[in-house]
């Protein structure tokens, strides 16, 4: 694919307040995943394994976390300074809050510029809170010959159908493996196999800005992928379908779920170890040390890691110290984790930097994740 035929816009604008406390200081697309990643880490990668030079990324607030995380884009070779880069426009949230009609440049103003100065004829739409590795590649050339003015990504799901329902906006109903025959929500979420979009599109850059124009006029105020919710049912449509992992993260149910089920070997293969390597910032640390005393029982451990007590069925990321005689079993622990000796810790989510003194209990339930804010300290 030849650079600057294809650009992305990317939303990371999801409500934070429905994975708080985690997202106190981050957005969503900021939050660690299986002991390595970050969830933006999934459609970085796969905007780069398309050989997307322009990407645009519009924040709903600071992005503090964001930048932190992502700097020059070049651990995805997005520091591209020739052909484009990464963009970065925050404080959508309160732009959307209080944008008037009045105000000297019209509310998609920025988007209008991004996708003028990316020259670009396509446009890549998504938002951050689902998790996919998707083959932006294959997703264009099909929208291509399909003569179609929208392609919109699904994934047919069908295990845990209630879950599906509740966490999913727009439901498809495909005729076949391209063509989509209605949109909707309960009346198509009712068969063994539910076809559901992953919030993800590719059209050509002026069908986007023909719909940026008629929301103008409609007095319409939306992130762009919101917008082609809004306006999908009145083009023509081209359903592409995903077959990998994916997951929406969307509570603390769905994040930890989420995590967890990297345990299970082929959904990390069909997530982690396809055609499409996921990438991230690197970070220096230590080899993980595992003390004589230890147990690691089906686990996913990061680097710089110190265990002497037991881990089982849990996901510990970089940095962290397990103390002898302490236990950790069906639990996420993030970044730079304190636990001390002889502490439990039972179906929870411990955020970075978090002390767990010696002796204390950390014991949620499988219907009741327990979560441990930034920087805490459990004492006995």
């Amino acid at each position: 694919m030849v650079k600057n035929k294809l650009c992305a816009i990317v939303n990371l604008t999801e409500d934070n307040t429905v994975t708080e406390p985690l997202t106190n200081a981050r957005p969503i697309a900021a939050l660690p995943f299986a002991s390595r990643y970050r969830l933006i880490d999934f459609v970085l990668s796969d905007i780069a394994y398309a050989d997307i030079a322009s990407l645009a990324l519009f924040i709903g607030d600071s992005g503090r976390s964001i930048y932190d995380h992502i700097r020059s884009g070049e651990s995805w070779d997005l520091n591209n300074k020739i052909h484009g880069g990464v963009f970065t426009f925050s404080q959508q949230n309160w732009k959307k809050q209080n944008y008037s009609q009045d105000d000297y440049e019209d509310f998609y103003f920025n988007h209008r510029l991004f996708l003028e100065r990316s020259k670009a004829d396509y446009v890549f739409v998504s938002g951050s809170s689902i998790i996919a590795n998707v083959d932006i590649q294959a997703v264009t050339a099909q929208h291509k010959s399909s003569g179609k003015d929208v392609t919109v990504i699904y994934s047919p799901m069908n295990d845990d159908l209630d879950n599906v329902v509740e966490n999913y906006r727009i439901f498809l109903d495909v005729s076949d493996e391209t063509n989509v025959r209605a949109m909707g929500s309960e009346e198509l979420a009712t068969a063994d196999r539910i076809n559901v979009s992953l919030n993800m599109y590719v059209l050509s850059v002026e069908k986007l800005i023909e719909m940026m124009d008629q929301a103008l006029e409609e007095g319409i105020y939306l992130d762009l992928d919101a917008l082609l919710e809004q306006y999908l049912t009145e083009y023509s449509i081209n359903a592409y379908e995903y077959t990998g992992y994916a997951a929406k993260i969307n509570s603390i149910e769905s994040y930890y779920r989420a995590n967890i089920e990297m345990l299970d070997r082929k959904k990390f293969a069909s997530l982690l170890q396809t055609s499409i390597p996921i990438l991230t910032k690197a970070k220096n640390g230590s080899p993980t040390y595992y003390a004589p005393e230890s147990k690691v029982v089906q686990s996913i451990i990061g680097s710089d890691v110190s265990i002497y007590g037991r881990v089982e069925h849990s996901l510990v990321n970089r940095r962290v110290d397990i103390a002898e005689d302490a236990q950790v079993e069906d639990s996420i622990l993030l970044q730079g984790v304190k636990v001390g000796e002889g502490a439990t810790i039972k179906y929870a989510i411990i955020d970075k930097d978090s002390v767990i003194d010696a002796g204390a209990q950390v014991v949620g339930s499988p219907d009741d994740i327990l979560v441990v804010p930034k920087s805490s300290h459990i004492k006995a």
